[in-house]
């Protein structure tokens, strides 16, 4: 008798909403949440009010982030997926999400220099080449003849047009003597060769040189140079980011540290390989 009444409140419970709902896989929900490291600094939010005093970049809306519990692939990380289950409408936890359920480290994102290194100490070029039309035009503008001379961009190296189909013959117009520079390359240099097929350069250093890499915090050092190779060594520099050019073309933010023998240059974002801690706020669930 007493186990049928007890079935009949809970029931009654259940029928009248009493008994609160809990997530479930499966669930759509909506959280506000606020996202920050292991030392405190918030790294991203659904409140404004959050963004604005922690200095985050402005979104134009904020609103709580709404998911499917458990939807393969996952809207959200493991951590937070797994983290939601049996929460209440209004209910407020603390999630602390290790690595491996959050953003592990991708090693593709890591390019690793050795400090110093040892370069060919000249270089050598096709005296002619091909490009594509659509490349040359590109570059250089439609409406161009056989015979006209044009600057390579970002260099003072100039360039006769030979032929003219799908693809652009194309001869450099220098000289043995001529001294060459490219925006990209730290240091100019000296044409000393040239014959019926190549072009011979070497680089206007001596040791102990010192050159600035354009568009990078970083600085060479001429450590040595012969006749046929160059000794550099990269200058550290306390731990820094960046932005350079990433695996499509788009500027991403780089952190470049140095250890005794490397470079390290990380395009991995920042949340990457640590322990991640979430307030959220559970704000409704739709069965």
């Amino acid at each position: 008798m007493k186990r049928i009444f007890l079935l009949i409140v809970v029931a009654a419970l259940l029928l009248s909403g009493c008994v609160d709902k809990t997530v479930k896989t499966g669930d759509n929900i909506s959280v506000d949440y606020t996202g920050s490291f292991v030392d405190g600094k918030v790294f991203d939010t659904s409140i404004q009010s959050v963004a604005q005093a922690n200095d985050l970049p402005p979104r134009e809306i904020y609103e709580p982030l709404k998911f499917r519990v458990g939807q393969k692939p996952s809207a959200v990380i493991v951590g937070f997926d797994k983290g939601v289950i049996g929460m209440k409408k209004g209910e407020t936890k603390i999630l602390r999400i290790p690595p491996e359920e959050a953003y592990p480290i991708n090693p593709s994102m890591i390019q690793i220099v050795p400090i110093v290194q040892d370069l060919p100490a000249t270089r050598t070029i096709d005296k002619d080449f091909k490009i594509p039309l659509e490349q040359f035009e590109q570059y250089f503008g439609t409406n161009r003849s056989l015979g006209d001379i044009v600057q390579i961009p970002d260099t003072n190296i100039n360039i006769t047009i030979k032929n003219i189909t799908s693809e652009v013959s194309l001869t450099y117009n220098l000289k043995v003597g001529s001294n060459i520079w490219t925006a990209n390359v730290p240091w100019n240099e000296t044409v000393i060769k040239i014959n019926e097929e190549n072009i011979t350069t070497k680089p206007n250093v001596t040791k102990n040189d010192i050159f600035d890499i354009p568009n990078f915090p970083i600085s060479i050092t001429i450590v040595d140079i012969n006749a046929t190779n160059m000794t550099i060594r990269y200058n550290p520099i306390p731990e820094t980011t960046v932005e350079l050019p990433g695996m499509f073309g788009q500027m991403v933010p780089t952190k470049i540290s140095f250890n005794e023998t490397s470079m390290i240059m990380d395009q991995n974002r920042e949340v990457a390989g640590k322990t991640l801690i979430f307030n959220i706020t559970l704000v409704s669930i739709d069965k």
